[in-house]
């Protein structure tokens, strides 16, 4: 007896079967793209976080009263010390914890300062990047022990101007000449760089004690907890510690993981709704497919082929239908995140086209669809009788 051809059917019933497809299309391509937008938060985390430690490490000073650089009787209930005077006191302090720092050799400059927060934009979330306000001379230092390369503008040279990379500058859609939130900063110069990197002079007239210390180094401080722990003072990335790091080569690895492990839950949640109530949309269109077929598997068992060979008949047509529908979803997808690669470029993000984490939550998804889609040829396969069989009744 001849075998049942899936193709036959499904040729002669074009657009139903094309409806299958691009019903599985669908599915799998909203999968992995919808990931693929909201990934680019990870992404530029991780360029912040690990990258940009590669050659400049913050940490922020939590609390001088441990570390016993200033002079604690200004903050007392009798003393009459005025802000500007505690101020100064605190500004003095960590100009004397530098000192002390920079005698350890591993340091090749650590800088004091404030911290121009700069806020960088993802399609989902956003991340923050410390830019240091600096002195001239030590902007000067900073250009040119990262060899910054002026893409356009001037390096800063006055107060409250700012460096910035490529990237950011798109990012934040600016260019040289515009103000950065507000009229006192200035954009004067963009370099190329290959992460975010941003860094100004610190404004005449600031108000705000310099507890930013920033590391200059390629490579000589593997661990600012430890480099911390040699001078006798304690460091974490908690608040509660004398000094919490902000990004360093070490513990930065684990912030980006946690960061990562934050967003996978919403992201998670997003794409199992979005695989829920496709998979329940797609189980109807499926199910509405097989009930058409009732008729034609009763003629083949009345033929004489057996509820087995109609059954893989059955799967075959599913077979194709899914690959076919795999296949529009891959031409789909490298579409549409090419696209998204564009603008995303264009946004100055940083992104990944290839997700093995969202390829293999979609093979686990369509793994487990292909077994919920039995359910109504099952069903069926209980109801389909020859027609022998349906006289008799």
């Amino acid at each position: 007896m001849q075998r049942l051809r899936a193709w036959f059917y499904l040729k002669n019933n074009k657009k139903r079967a094309a409806i299958l497809v691009v019903s599985f299309g669908l599915f799998f391509t909203l999968l992995y793209v919808v990931q693929f937008f909201l990934y680019p938060t990870y992404y530029m985390a991780e360029v912040v976080f690990i990258k940009g430690a590669e050659k400049m490490q913050v940490a922020y000073i939590n609390s001088f009263g441990a570390l016993g650089y200033v002079d604690l009787s200004l903050w007392e209930k009798d003393s009459r010390a005025t802000e500007e005077e505690l101020i100064a006191e605190i500004n003095r302090g960590s100009a004397q914890l530098v000192q002390e720092l920079r005698k350890d050799s591993a340091a090749d400059y650590v800088f004091v300062c404030n911290s121009y927060n700069i806020r960088l934009n993802a399609f989902s979330g956003d991340i923050i990047y410390f830019a240091p306000m600096l002195t001239k001379d030590e902007m000067d230092i900073m250009t040119e022990y990262l060899e910054l390369e002026l893409a356009e503008g001037a390096f800063p040279q006055n107060p409250g101007e700012l460096l910035m990379d490529v990237k950011m500058a798109r990012n934040m859609g600016i260019s040289v000449g515009d103000t950065v939130y507000d009229s006192r900063t200035k954009l004067t110069g963009i370099v190329k760089y290959d992460t975010y990197f941003a860094a100004g002079i610190d404004y005449a007239d600031t108000v705000y004690p310099d507890r930013y210390l920033y590391f200059l180094d390629n490579g000589t401080i593997p661990d600012l907890k430890e480099f911390f722990a040699r001078q006798g003072i304690e460091a974490g990335e908690d608040s509660f510690s004398v000094i919490q790091i902000i990004s360093d080569r070490t513990n930065m690895t684990k912030e980006a993981r946690e960061y990562k492990d934050s967003i996978a839950i919403p992201l998670r949640v997003m794409s199992y709704s979005i695989a829920a109530v496709l998979g329940i949309t797609l189980f109807f269109v499926y199910r509405l497919h097989v009930q058409d077929r009732y008729a034609e598997w009763c003629l083949y068992r009345s033929l004489g082929y057996s509820e087995k060979e109609v059954y893989l008949l059955a799967f075959r047509e599913y077979g194709i239908c899914l690959g076919m529908g795999v296949l529009a979803a891959a031409l789909l997808t490298v579409l549409l995140c090419g696209t998204g690669s564009v603008l995303m470029s264009a946004r100055g993000m940083f992104y990944e086209c290839w997700l093995p984490e969202a390829f293999m939550q979609i093979l686990g998804i369509g793994t487990l669809l292909t077994g919920v889609m039995q359910i109504p040829v099952v069903y069926a396969m209980q109801k389909v009788k020859t027609i022998d069989a349906m006289e008799e009744e």
